[in-house]
């Protein structure tokens, strides 16, 4: 009996070792000249892949040299997959089929759906999914998620988003709302994987406590959980370099089309250019060619590479099963939101059940991933359901507010309420993104909301520095930073004009008064009025801003740069006296007191 059962349980476990994902196959079907080789001893030195984002993610007009792009990029994909997956195996393996058991501090409300969260420490695993937020979560507490199709089986899935999965902190439970919110919106923060808790923490802080709830986009691939990273296991897995970068083995034919077409940026080159002949893109040693290359990839261009990718679903003909069904899970999971949403609007168009209103937050390129879906989904229904495009616009519009941050994307189409906040000088936004200047983009009657950063010094050296340093990494100019810059901008707008939810801070910025007159030019007035019915203080962002960014201490998640000096970044930001008399004009006496201690407890 002791020996059949033994026999029982190593079948067991041979049988759920062989049911792994499969591994992903590239550009051709034949393995001798696929785009990737894992572990080639032959490759001597390692090459530090940057992008030019503007190319990579600005879409070519020429539909052929289009595909051409997205499918190189895919062969990246699928060769960081499988660097990614060969670990994960590993891992595994040492784990010699034990289930781990991790001690979380789970909420109340959340027990009895224990069995159903994603516990895994593969961040591709959670994408698609809502992240569970832990109290007292330590850097070896796991990342938990709640699968989509377990919210979506719940009674009322929007009140569920709004009660059980956003971030509520102590202080908000006890005041039961806000002086920015008022519990009638269910908001969701759509954005990456490896976007780690005290991130969304931080932005609900300055908003005074308003509770997000966070859908993980991507697959992560480059980046490992805090939990998985162990001192002992240093040097055991030599294509993770630190937390943050891949080592993979790339075709050198796909490396040179990328170059050829700008999106790669060449070794030594400081313009951005290259040379057309990918023939002498790379070379071994000796001058002898060689077919691979071995690159080191940052996760943060593999991020923007993943959505790009994701655009353009039309044209990645070679993706691999495994990388559509994460690609798919993802834009699912939004499409189903939008689908209740859309569903309780035509239920009840008065909105007697007090059912929460939808808003979906983005930032930078997760609001390319967010415009997909949408349009998506409004193509399903005016093309297969045959649907007319103005009902579905307007239920759009009735059911959906969508606000971005620093948003790199022109395609939002028609119906939903857009709320547009970016800086005039965020070179991103300008060059690739939709703004009051170019919205041709942005979404019929869509709202826009600028101001100028207090970060001069990233403008001087954006344009000082040679062009391909500047346009290697969205993080090259503060002006595109969210903890350090627009969301403080946002918090300014809904408090001086006491707007307790993003659907009436639209209304408000859209309405137009019919009967309101003007005998004399605006400019001449106190306080701005070109956002409707909103009132803007003409120094907003020249006196305002930087006194919230320096009371939120939005000062310590500035982006620094090789060279940088803390004295230069603080010079940039008013003093703590300066700080309080611009506050306290504003807001009243000890403003400052009572932002930094809902801001910085």
């Amino acid at each position: 009996l002791i020996l059949s059962t033994s026999v029982v349980v190593q079948a067991f476990f041979t049988t759920v070792q062989s049911r792994r994902a499969p591994r992903t196959t590239f550009l051709h079907e034949d393995q001798s000249s696929s785009s990737c080789c894992i572990n080639d001893s032959s490759s001597s030195t390692t090459r530090e892949l940057q992008f030019n984002m503007i190319n990579l993610i600005r879409k070519d007009e020429d539909t052929k040299q289009q595909a051409r792009k997205i499918e190189s990029l895919v062969s990246i994909i699928q060769a960081c997959s499988l660097v990614e997956d060969d670990k994960n195996e590993s891992d595994d393996d040492d784990e010699n089929g034990a289930e781990r058991e991790y001690d979380v501090n789970l909420p109340e409300h959340l027990a009895p759906l224990r069995r159903f969260l994603c516990t895994s420490s593969h961040p591709k695993d959670h994408q698609g999914c809502f992240r569970i937020f832990t109290k007292n979560s330590t850097t070896s507490s796991p990342s938990l998620s709640l699968p989509s199709n377990v919210l979506f089986s719940q009674e009322t899935p929007l009140v569920f988003l709004r009660d059980s999965l956003s971030y509520q902190s102590d202080a908000m439970l006890q005041k039961r709302g806000g002086m920015m919110y008022d519990y009638s919106e269910a908001v969701v923060w759509c954005c990456g994987v490896d976007n780690h808790q005290e991130d969304l923490e931080f932005a609900s802080r300055v908003l005074d406590d308003m509770p997000f709830a966070q859908l993980h986009l991507g697959s992560g691939l480059g980046k490992q959980q805090r939990n998985s990273i162990d001192s002992s296991d240093e040097g055991q897995h030599e294509d993770i370099v630190g937390n943050n970068c891949l080592v993979v083995e790339l075709d050198l034919e796909t490396v040179g089309v990328l170059e050829s077409m700008g999106v790669l940026l060449c070794d030594g080159d400081t313009n951005g250019d290259c040379d057309n002949d990918s023939s002498n893109a790379i070379i071994g040693d000796n001058n002898t060619d060689v077919s691979t290359v071995r690159c080191n990839l940052n996760s943060c261009d593999l991020a923007v590479v993943e959505n790009s990718i994701h655009c353009n679903e039309k044209q990645t003909q070679h993706t691999d099963q495994t990388t559509a069904q994460e690609q798919q899970q993802q834009q699912t999971t939004i499409i189903k939101m939008i689908e209740v949403a859309v569903d309780s609007v035509r239920k009840d168009p008065l909105n007697r059940n007090n059912e929460p209103h939808l808003v979906l937050i983005a930032h930078s390129i997760s609001a390319s991933a967010v415009a997909t879906a949408i349009s998506a989904w409004k193509q399903q229904q005016t093309q297969q359901k045959q649907q007319p495009v103005r009902r579905v616009e307007d239920l759009l519009h009735q059911a959906l507010t969508v606000v971005t941050f620093g948003n790199v994307c022109q395609s939002f189409c028609d119906g939903p309420a857009y709320i547009h906040i970016s800086m005039y000088d965020d070179p991103w936004t300008v060059t690739l993104g939709s703004s009051s200047t170019n919205d041709a983009g942005g979404g019929r009657d869509a709202v826009y909301f600028h101001a100028c950063s207090p970060y001069e010094y990233d403008q001087v050296r954006w344009e000082s520095v040679p062009q391909a340093t500047a346009i290697c990494s969205l993080e090259s100019h503060n002006a595109h930073n969210l903890n350090a810059c627009t969301i403080q901008y946002l918090c300014l707008l809904m408090r001086i004009n006491g707007i307790q939810s993003f659907r009436a801070l639209y209304d408000a910025a859209s309405f137009v008064d019919p009967t309101f007159i003007l005998d004399i030019n605006p400019k001449h007035f106190a306080v701005s009025c070109n956002h409707g019915d909103l009132v803007v203080p003409p120094k907003l962002d020249y006196e305002l801003l930087p006194a919230m960014i320096r009371a939120t201490r939005g000062d310590k998640w500035i982006w620094k740069f090789d060279g940088d000096h803390d004295d230069e970044v603080e010079s940039l930001l008013p003093d703590e006296i300066e700080t309080r008399s611009h506050l306290e004009e504003s807001f009243g006496y000890n403003a400052l007191e009572d932002i930094y201690a809902t801001c910085c407890r």
